[in-house]
């Protein structure tokens, strides 16, 4: 857990934002019920639910990468 920050309002921020609107952002958690924050509005471009293997960030990054 972040202390007193959470990831989807800095993503919520981001996304808001027009200069920084373009960045993809993948938000990492433990907390399962974060995925439901990819149906709203300011989402994140995707979820990996902890724990997680590499691959599967490698696999994520390279998504977004080509997007």
């Amino acid at each position: 857990m972040m202390a007193e920050m959470d990831g989807r309002l800095i993503c919520r921020d981001l996304k808001s934002n027009s200069e920084t609107e373009f960045l993809p952002v993948i938000l990492i958690s433990a907390t399962h019920n974060v995925a439901d924050t990819l149906k709203q509005s300011g989402a994140p471009n995707d979820f990996i639910a902890k724990p997680f293997d590499i691959e599967t960030l490698v696999s994520k990054v390279n998504e977004q990468l080509v997007t």
